[in-house]
């Protein structure tokens, strides 16, 4: 299925015959086949509509200039809602697509019904993030390590010496700048959803009428499970909150697996 949102062609695709649309983005460096095994475990309930994020998957050739904002969203889920023949949709998100998912909620909360997060990002948001999309010194240096292996390994080093990084998320991001097209990806990804911020308070009032299920690993080191929880509880107060014991990988055939007496 394609939708045309502004000047962009996006393609999605549906896992699933359920009822009950969810809207799914994944994790960075993977494509919409993460939600092969939830879809199955969902199959009788929902259908997942799965939208390969810019630069990556079925979206790989999406323009570099896409930046990802409230008034794209706006027509994006318009369409969505067109195409399924539905008045709400719930939101499905994995690491970096569970805070996109949490930023749709917060631009149109009227349009969202119920939200399923796996490993979500954004709740906090990572200080490293922010300092390389938000700050001019941080943006600057980003843009540096792009085409410069030596001095993309020095700035996650440094990172982990001054604590910004734990030791577990500096090995993570080693590996996923391993290589020139790896660190492209990771900039062009990174910058297009850097706008892609929760509203916490639209989110605090959404949940007075909408449904969170959030699913954490005991033994995430990429997202803090500690400091996550914090947030739901703030943000989430009636939220279900699922802790496997797992790594960061929860969407996993093995973890889907330990999910099923849970849906």
């Amino acid at each position: 299925m394609k939708i045309v949102v502004g000047e962009n062609e996006w393609n999605i695709v549906v896992l699933g015959k359920g009822d009950n649309v969810l809207v799914a983005f994944h994790g960075y460096g993977q494509s919409h086949a993460v939600f092969e095994h939830l879809a199955e475990l969902m199959n009788e309930s929902h259908s997942i509509w799965c939208i390969d994020l810019a630069f990556h998957g079925v979206n790989a050739e999406i323009p570099r200039k896409f930046q990802f904002g409230k008034e794209n969203v706006d027509e994006l889920m318009n369409k969505i809602l067109i195409k399924s023949e539905k008045s709400h949709v719930g939101l499905l998100g994995y690491s970096i697509g569970g805070r996109i998912a949490l930023s749709i909620a917060s631009f149109l909360p009227y349009k969202i019904s119920e939200i399923y997060l796996f490993a979500p990002d954004g709740l906090p948001v990572s200080k490293a993030y922010y300092f390389l999309t938000y700050t001019w010194l941080g943006t600057m240096l980003f843009r540096r390590f792009v085409n410069r292996a030596g001095f993309a390994n020095f700035l996650v080093k440094l990172g982990k010496k001054i604590r910004i990084l734990s030791s577990k998320l500096a090995d993570y991001y080693l590996f996923e700048i391993s290589t020139l097209v790896k660190r492209r990806q990771l900039f062009l990804t990174w910058m297009s959803y850097k706008k892609a911020l929760p509203n916490k308070q639209n989110l605090v009032n959404w949940n007075k009428t909408g449904k969170v299920t959030c699913i954490l690993g005991k033994h995430d080191g990429v997202i803090p499970l500690k400091k996550t929880q914090r947030e739901l509880k703030k943000v989430f107060p009636d939220s279900r909150v699922i802790i496997l014991e797992s790594g960061h990988n929860l969407l996993s055939e093995k973890a889907v697996k330990k999910l099923s007496s849970y849906f």
